[in-house]
């Protein structure tokens, strides 16, 4: 529902959708490519000009990032220099363009999208820059941060700075949404979470021939991911073992390869086109993640981690396999009814719930069912896009920042519901 703009504002939702839109898009660091997927749906789109401009990021980023400006007329990208880099300071929220990131599109934008949370130093030069040039530039940024923490100086300064100064946030899940909250974010937000490529993850079940159930892993092989964990529990019920992934705890999955031969296999990493074929040969996804603190920052300074979405999740829904995770961080919300969880870091209530799958075919094709239609209502890019889009038309037709505050719609169509400024959402109040 699209609420009435006055003065020179368009006076349907249709005429909204209609004008055609400049998006600037900054982001920084190696996870930018997880937002290669949304870059090509906002690409695709005949109402919407893109200009990203990222510092920092890794090669299959530069790779694909040429593809989709090929691919796209209306996608254009800038790989910039920077001053600071993720891999020497340890986290995204150091880095800095080394040039001035306004000077990149070729004209002006209706609305600046930040991909970076609210404490970065990236975030803060790209608005400080932009907002000088373009004063009265919209402003909208992405949160995922899931856990209140208390920064080192100078970092609490430049967050503040940050939400007196975007006019709209995104925030992933209902915990993003409570910490932006919690940290004086009064502003308009709605919810929008990760997605999948619903074209490129399909369902392609593969049948072993020996019939024998298969547990799946995806990711980092590191100890806050659960990796041991897993291991245990496949060897508890007998079951096969897929990981693919790499890691410091890459060893381990390799013995445990020799321990039970055939039953357990590691590929080291698979190419993102590749992986539904991957998904596709096992019976179940697992994520068992468990909480860690880490000090890749400041050694004094310890930060909770806990996963704050779980990518994989939404594309192993995509391809009709059940997943199982923990109960850590955002993961319950994620899995919603396409899966089970159990207690982070109790392996036999893991090994439980393998086994309660493994041996209950209806169980296992209701919960395929139940994620593929998540993966369409909740987590489809292009949906994700239309509904981020739907809030820059309006930005850019007030502006500026909106009459009122947008609250989080959790329901499939990822519309937003106006409330009035200042007045907490119901979701908020259930926190």
């Amino acid at each position: 529902m699209v609420e009435h703009i006055p003065h020179r504002a368009f006076q349907t939702a249709r005429e909204i959708m209609e004008k055609q839109m400049h998006v600037m898009i900054s982001a920084v660091g190696a996870r930018t490519e997880h937002w290669i997927e949304l870059f090509a749906a906002l690409g695709s789109r005949s109402d919407t000009t893109v200009t990203l401009v990222a510092a920092d990021v890794s090669d299959v980023t530069r790779t694909e990032l040429g593809r989709l400006s090929e691919r796209y007329p209306r996608f254009h990208h800038h790989i910039v220099p920077h001053a600071l880099s993720e891999q020497h300071t340890g986290h995204m929220a150091s880095v800095l363009f080394r040039t001035g990131v306004s000077r990149y599109p070729r004209y002006r934008p209706d609305v600046l999208h930040v991909i970076g949370e609210a404490a970065y130093l990236s975030t803060w030069q790209v608005i400080r820059a932009c907002r000088r040039r373009w004063p009265s530039i919209p402003v909208s940024l992405y949160a995922a941060q899931n856990i209140v923490i208390k920064f080192p100086v100078p970092f609490p300064f430049i967050e503040r700075q940050t939400y007196r100064r975007i006019d709209h946030a995104f925030p992933i899940t209902p915990a993003a949404l409570y910490v932006l909250r919690a940290k004086g974010y009064a502003g308009a937000a709605s919810l929008v979470p990760l997605g999948v490529d619903t074209d490129l993850f399909t369902p392609r079940r593969t049948q072993r021939a020996d019939g024998r159930f298969t547990v799946g892993f995806v990711g980092r092989l590191e100890h806050h991911k659960g990796v041991s964990d897993l291991l245990r529990a496949t060897e508890s019920i007998d079951c096969d073992a897929v990981f693919i992934g790499t890691g410091t705890l890459a060893e381990l999955v390799e013995q445990a390869a020799r321990r039970r031969p055939g039953r357990v296999t590691l590929h080291s990493w698979a190419h993102h086109d590749d992986l539904p074929d991957h998904l596709g040969r096992m019976d179940v996804l697992a994520l068992p993640s468990i909480e860690v603190v880490q000090r890749n920052v400041l050694p004094w300074v310890g930060i909770p981690l806990r996963e704050q979405f779980g990518r994989v999740l939404v594309e192993a829904m995509a391809c009709g396999i059940p997943v199982v995770g923990s109960d850590v961080g955002e993961i319950p919300y994620v899995v919603g009814d396409a899966g089970l969880t159990y207690p982070a870091g109790d392996w036999t209530a893991l090994a439980d719930r393998l086994a309660r799958l493994r041996d209950d075919p209806r169980l296992r094709a209701t919960l395929s069912a139940n994620g593929l239609r998540q993966a369409t209502e909740r987590f489809s890019w292009g949906r994700v896009a239309n509904a981020m889009c739907e809030v820059w038309h309006e930005l850019a037709a007030v502006g500026g920042r909106p009459p009122a505050v947008v609250s989080p719609g959790a329901g499939p169509a990822l519309r937003p519901q106006p409330t009035r400024k200042n007045v907490s959402s119901q979701l908020e109040a259930k926190q």
